[in-house]
């Protein structure tokens, strides 16, 4: 295989890899540990065959990247962030008030789980319930979040 692997977004939607010998269809399976969910996944073929495996998605040119982050986007219940309302701490709780491209949401997380830088630049938050919120770069926010987000990433 090329030192860096090409990923295709088929006509039907599905991913590929392109090898020497050819194009496969894969299906993302995320490895351990779960808690990186953008690191350490196994693109497998419809037998179960591994095709290629990815310590972290910086090993992909930006195209693949591209391509990979969107179906992992799509394929975890993951609310992209346009604006945060409030942030606020309860007990041993942060409260998020935000607006989604999908509508307003509310969740919690603990407060011990930070937000995990992306290579794009965003932010990956899970909530209590295990659904992602991808939180665009600092500079992509408005003032007011910006005001939220920063002491959790500054």
């Amino acid at each position: 295989m090329a030192a860096s692997p090409t990923l295709l977004q088929l006509t039907n939607g599905q991913i590929a890899v392109k090898t020497a010998t050819g194009i496969t269809s894969v299906q993302i399976t995320p490895c351990f540990p779960w808690s990186a969910p953008t690191e350490f996944l196994s693109l497998r073929d419809s037998d179960g065959n591994e095709v290629l495996f990815l310590e972290k998605l910086s090993e992909l040119d930006e195209i693949s990247r591209k391509i990979l982050e969107k179906e992992l986007a799509q394929s975890t219940g993951t609310f992209h962030v346009v604006s945060i309302q409030s942030l606020s701490k309860e007990i041993e709780l942060r409260c998020w008030e935000v607006t989604t491209r999908e509508g307003r949401r509310s969740f919690q997380t603990e407060l011990d789980e930070w937000p995990r830088e992306m290579p794009n630049g965003s932010f990956l938050v899970e909530d209590l319930f295990g659904d992602l919120y991808v939180v665009p770069p600092l500079d992509n926010l408005d003032p007011e979040s910006q005001k939220f987000f920063w002491p959790l990433i500054g």
